[in-house]
């Protein structure tokens, strides 16, 4: 029998992700985003549980694929000639950020009390960014003069970039066995039987909420930090990093950067957990 792997773990996520996504999004309304949501459960059979496996195998997808990067560190090491691989490489890691940006805008669509806290955070801080900040938030957000309606076909197509990247054109070197799928069906499907996904009540002190898990510590940050030093430039590093490494002479370096960068953004989550508790 094959090895499971993170890779393909992720992959099983992510069509899990994509498949309930078509259920839970048919229902959805983005002229009333709190309300479909919350009907969603009350009217859809068992819609708390197409919610739930939608919610958590989207977790799970950028989880796997992090625990996959990782993995496959040591490969970097023998992408020395050709720029074919390191391309390859290259275009693979966007999957990361794109990942997080699917999962961090489903968060917002929803639009309860953490949505509105993350897209209110995320657009304040598009907004700061020097001379194209006007523009990124007209692309990606645009909450306040056009509602939801921008972020939606985003996290529609961060989506299907995901896929796009990691089953066609990762599919060569990645591919999902029966045995990783099965799995991972199953234990998604006994997990959000007794695991719901979240949801809290719209609040108007917004600055009281705090935002998803992986946003803590961005959200941390932000208090102490210039917002386009926490918010844009620090993120940006282990994305970069990550994406460069095979055109590093010295790779040692570049993981030094990637460790340094975990522990100190694990540090200021914990900070942010602690404060949340």
């Amino acid at each position: 029998m094959r090895r499971i792997t993170y890779g393909q773990i992720a992959l099983a996520c992510l069509l899990l992700s994509m498949a309930t996504g078509f259920v839970v999004g048919y229902q959805y309304e983005i002229a009333a985003p709190f309300i479909s949501t919350t009907a969603i459960e009350a009217t859809l059979p068992f819609g708390w549980f197409w919610r739930s496996l939608h919610f958590w195998t989207s977790q799970g997808f950028v989880i796997m694929l992090c625990l996959h990067c990782f993995d496959t560190w040591d490969q970097v090491n023998y992408i020395e000639t050709g720029n074919r691989l390191k391309i390859h490489w290259t275009m693979i890691s966007i999957t990361i950020p794109i990942g997080i940006l699917a999962l961090f805008s489903g968060y917002v669509l929803r639009f309860d009390g953490t949505g509105q806290a993350a897209g209110a955070i995320a657009e304040h801080l598009l907004l700061d960014v020097p001379l194209i900040g006007n523009g990124l938030d007209k692309l990606f957000m645009a909450i306040g003069s056009e509602g939801l309606n921008r972020l939606y076909v985003v996290h529609i197509l961060a989506g299907v970039v995901c896929w796009i990247l990691g089953t066609w054109y990762h599919t060569k070197t990645v591919r999902i066995t029966f045995a990783a799928f099965c799995l991972t069906t199953v234990f998604f499907l006994i997990f959000c039987m007794f695991t719901r996904a979240p949801i809290d009540l719209p609040l108007n002190h917004l600055h009281l909420i705090h935002g998803p898990w992986f946003f803590l510590g961005i959200q941390e940050l932000l208090r102490n930090f210039n917002p386009l030093v926490a918010g844009i430039i620090f993120p940006a590093i282990p994305i970069v990093t990550v994406a460069a490494l095979p055109w590093l002479k010295q790779k040692e370096c570049g993981y030094l950067i990637l460790l340094l960068w975990t522990f100190a953004y694990a540090g200021v989550t914990l900070v942010g957990i602690l404060r949340a508790g």
